[in-house]
């Protein structure tokens, strides 16, 4: 087993890459409230030794809140190492043993108020891959009910809402500096600009037994969307959609209501990768 066993990092992507530099030991030197700062010695590739130090962060997650007039949800927001108010979307850090959505669920109804239906996956970003092994799951969250926010101690915050041509320009105007939101943005853009789906949609609530897949095969036939529909162990129905944009986001949305005796809670897009089998839409059996 190679050295240092205690490693606080992620697995390497590629324990081979050639590149890679080799922990020999460390330590925790700084353990606070929010940051823990380690010091390790490292092997490096032409096998000498030097010291690194960084922050080991438990992870986070970031939700572009969506309106349903395509107006995005973001915070003012007083940043104490800047001393200045931040315009930003609302994040927060994982908590132990929460999964990255249940943490953008727990966020957005904190800090905005906000409960939301359609969970859509953008992707990740480590926003200081130099000094910390911080990484950031991005999310948008569409169908938003005001359900009322509940900030923790210390919280104070002001909600605003921005278009994304607005954005764009409090970027280019250095408005909007926050990493992080940056990149949500440009992704989400990406997203919503895209001329093709290919996606796995988890529709989670009361779906089994009422005739959701039997609906979904009909809606997503009528709609030309490509894939194939089951029931999950866990009780809910998932789908893979493959198709036109508009027609697959229609048929997401035609999702959160589904047939007659259905109710859903909860709508996950994730992306998937092109499946050119992919002709009609069918049933499979559960996983």
């Amino acid at each position: 087993m190679e050295p240092g066993g205690d490693d606080p990092r992620p697995a390497p992507l590629d324990a081979a890459d050639p590149l890679r530099e080799r922990r020999i030991d460390g330590k925790q030197v700084y353990a606070g409230a929010l940051l823990d700062v380690r010091r390790d010695r490292a092997r490096l590739p032409d096998g000498k030794e030097a010291v690194r130090e960084y922050i080991v962060h438990p992870g986070a997650v970031l939700v572009v809140p969506v309106r349903d007039d395509g107006r995005l949800v973001v915070e003012r927001q007083y940043r104490y190492p800047h001393d200045r108010a931040f315009l930003e979307f609302p994040a927060g850090k994982l908590d132990p043993g929460e999964s990255a959505l249940a943490t953008g669920v727990r966020e957005l109804a904190e800090e905005t108020g906000y409960r939301a239906t359609v969970w859509t996956r953008l992707g990740i970003v480590h926003p200081v891959i130099s000094y910390s092994t911080e990484a950031i799951e991005l999310y948008a969250a569409r169908r938003l009910v005001h359900v009322g926010a509940c900030l923790d101690a210390g919280e104070f915050l002001e909600i605003v809402d921005c278009s994304e041509a607005e954005l764009y320009a409090a970027i280019e105007e250095e408005r909007v500096t926050d990493a992080k939101t940056v990149a949500a943005l440009a992704l989400y853009t990406r997203w919503q600009n895209a001329r093709v789906r290919s996606i796995v949609v988890r529709i989670a609530g009361l779906v089994q037994g009422v005739g959701y897949r039997y609906w979904l095969i009909r809606a997503a036939q009528a709609a030309g969307v490509a894939g194939w529909v089951r029931n999950r162990r866990d009780g809910s129905v998932e789908a893979r959609m493959q198709g036109d944009t508009v027609a697959c986001d229609r048929l997401v949305d035609a999702c959160c209501a589904g047939p007659r005796g259905a109710r859903v809670d909860r709508v996950d897009v994730m992306r998937a990768p092109f499946d050119a089998g992919l002709r009609d839409f069918d049933l499979r059996g559960s996983d």
